[in-house]
């Protein structure tokens, strides 16, 4: 079974564990409970996947008795659980939990272990139970759908749009330390041994580190160089590094973000540099602790000192830092309604802007049961923005961090988004814009999951990542957008091989990785002119074509990881499972999860299958850079 530390990793050690009735079993002392934990995790370490769903569900049962006694045995008891695994830093260990375990003990305590919000756990989390299936609700809109819609005509004219997204930006970053550590992210001093450096990390970045800031100078002193007349330009979340275990106290998260808007906003608002507006998006790890973004009806913790989890600060930093981008007006919505805005960048497009972390699977609020529909009102207050566009004719952009196709996207928040996009494209919504996963990627919806070309409505682009962690090329993503319809007519991804660092002689190689309409226009998915839209339609028979012909997957996953040097083997599964998630831009057709079709009266979870998950680096990732590598070898 593949243990995955995408979690915390005590929650990892404990989940994966084999059942065990003392596990359900109510706790008397603190030397009971760190013996069962003890026992919990040696089991894990030898344990088999026969019984992984069985043993999520008596484990989760385990961490919710826990629960309930005081916060510090908790912390305690579950630190000596992870450093006991071996394979995560005592100090990533310690502060990973001592972070994320007060919310986790809230959430636990309301929890229905046994039936589907445990399940949903399990599944989500660490895909050890088949997902349970979508709670059917009819997502209400205020008007039908019209039969007829307008839309202008294309008239050829175009204009430019920069992506910029997963910068994550590390300030500890020192060239000439290691590479290879024993922490998530290298390349800092802290984690060197400088009497025994086995890969020093060059100036510009590598692959097992976060983005230094003479590699984001460089790219944003490079961009005016080949798109001197950039209309405006969208941040796709993930502004702070991936330090998942120290990001408090919160005005540490905080000094980053507004010493890197500081940054952007040099370059953006200069005549001499970008010159352009730029509207961000929020991603997981703008919060701190990482990925938790509550609920207004969360049960936040009462203890002194825990004022900062209603994340009120980063509303109110975010909206400072986005000043002169947005108007007073949309500051004041950013602060007050979760990061949510809308504006209105060009005549005839307006941009929302949303805060996907509200179906981000490891923002552990999410699980508080009774388990929300719309978390924060976030989809009621999408469609009245839709609505409002729908009536006044105008066209809309949708951007966010978590796709909702993602593997990390609730597969009931994605069905109801799915519902609100199948409502409003394709003669409203002209594109959707995420980031997140690092790779440079692509979702597609469809009409009543019909896949194929004459149903598919919209296309959601899935931006390349700035930071090179891990094992990926920094890059970033330029789009030519017509400007009548402001539907995509190309993409372009740039890119720096960061394999060659060691060779630069002026700073990164920053060059055309390849152009989507030169890349896949073919017999298959031909584009007939050269003001024809990369349409859903011709990106779903650029899936077929992919299906068809070896070489056009294999362009694909290359350019995913942004010509990576060790981009990963993708076998006859790997290829169908990869073009079956494309088109999934509703999270429950992805083809990497086991689907709930057990649990009747007389079955057994243990029977359940599921289906192994891609390595997902944006999250609780808390293994080490030579756990990873021994992982992958």
């Amino acid at each position: 079974m593949r243990r995955n530390y995408i979690l915390l990793a005590s929650l990892a050690s404990l989940i994966l564990a084999h059942a065990n009735p003392l596990y359900q079993t109510p706790f008397n002392t603190p030397n009971t409970v760190q013996q069962q934990l003890d026992h919990a995790t040696d089991e894990w370490i030898n344990a088999d996947s026969a019984s992984s769903c069985n043993a999520c569900i008596s484990l989760l049962q385990m961490l919710k008795n826990l629960s309930f006694v005081s916060e510090k045995l908790m912390v305690s008891s579950l630190i000596n659980a992870c450093v006991r695994t071996k394979k995560v830093h005592p100090d990533v260990c310690k502060g990973a939990i001592e972070e994320q375990a007060p919310i986790l003990r809230q959430v636990l305590k309301t929890m229905d272990i046994s039936g589907r919000d445990g399940r949903l756990m399990c599944a989500a989390v660490v895909n050890s139970c088949p997902y349970p299936a979508v709670e059917p609700y009819n997502v209400i809109f205020p008007k039908p759908k019209p039969k007829m819609s307008f839309q202008k005509p294309s008239v050829g004219k175009t204009f430019t749009v920069l992506q910029l997204s997963d910068w994550h930006i590390d300030p500890e970053y020192e060239a000439g330390s290691e590479v290879a550590c024993d922490k998530p992210i290298c390349c800092r001093s802290s984690s060197t041994d400088y009497n025994n450096i086995t890969v020093p990390a060059s100036k510009w970045g590598a692959y097992n580190c976060d983005a230094p800031y003479a590699l984001i100078e460089s790219m944003l002193d490079f961009i005016p160089t080949i798109a001197p007349n950039i209309e405006f330009g969208i941040l796709t979340g993930d502004v702070p590094p991936h330090e998942v275990w120290s990001t408090l106290p919160i005005l540490k998260t905080r000094l980053i973000q507004d010493a890197s808007f500081t940054m952007l906003h040099n370059h953006f608002d200069s005549p001499f540099h970008i010159n352009t507006v730029l509207y961000p998006a929020v991603g997981n790890h703008e919060a701190a602790p990482t990925n938790i973004f509550p609920l207004k009806s969360s049960s936040l913790p009462k203890e002194p000192g825990k004022k900062y989890l209603d994340l009120q600060w980063l509303y109110k930093s975010l909206s400072k830092s986005w000043r002169g981008w947005l108007s007073y007006g949309t500051n004041t919505e950013v602060e007050n309604n979760s990061a949510n805005y809308a504006v209105r960048p060009i005549n005839g497009l307006k941009l929302i802007s949303l805060n996907t972390n509200f179906c981000y699977t490891l923002n552990w609020w999410l699980y508080e049961h009774p388990i929300e529909r719309d978390p924060n009102g976030v989809l009621a207050w999408l469609v009245d923005q839709l609505q409002d566009s729908e009536d006044q004719n105008e066209r809309v952009w949708i951007i966010g961090h978590v796709a909702p196709g993602d593997i990390t996207c609730f597969h009931d928040y994605s069905n109801y988004y799915h519902q609100i996009i199948e409502r409003y494209a394709p003669h409203v919504i002209a594109g959707q814009f995420f980031g997140h996963t690092h790779m440079d990627e692509l979702q597609l919806f469809y009409k009543n999951s019909q896949k194929n070309a004459s149903e598919a409505i919209s296309v959601a682009y899935v931006a390349p990542s700035i930071t090179p962690y891990e094992d990926v090329n920094p890059g970033f993503r330029i789009y030519t957008i017509d400007s009548e319809t402001f539907e995509v007519v190309d993409s372009i991804t740039y890119v720096a091989d960061l394999d060659k660092a060691d060779t630069w002689e002026d700073g990164p190689n920053w060059h055309i990785e390849y152009s989507a309409r030169e890349a896949y226009n073919s017999a298959i998915a031909p584009l007939n002119s050269i003001s024809e839209p990369l349409s859903p339609a011709w990106w779903h028979n650029v899936t077929v074509a992919m299906e068809s012909d070896a070489n056009t997957f294999d362009q694909y996953w290359n350019y995913r990881t942004k010509s990576a040097p060790e981009v990963p083997e993708c076998g006859e599964d790997c290829r169908a499972s990869t073009i079956c998630n494309i088109r999934a831009g509703k999270s429950e057709l992805r083809c990497d999860f086991g689907q709930d079709v057990l649990f009747g009266k007389d079955q057994d979870i243990s029977e359940a299958k599921v289906y192994p998950q891609e390595h997902h680096v944006c999250g609780l990732n808390l293994m080490s850079a030579q756990e990873r590598k021994k992982m992958h070898s």
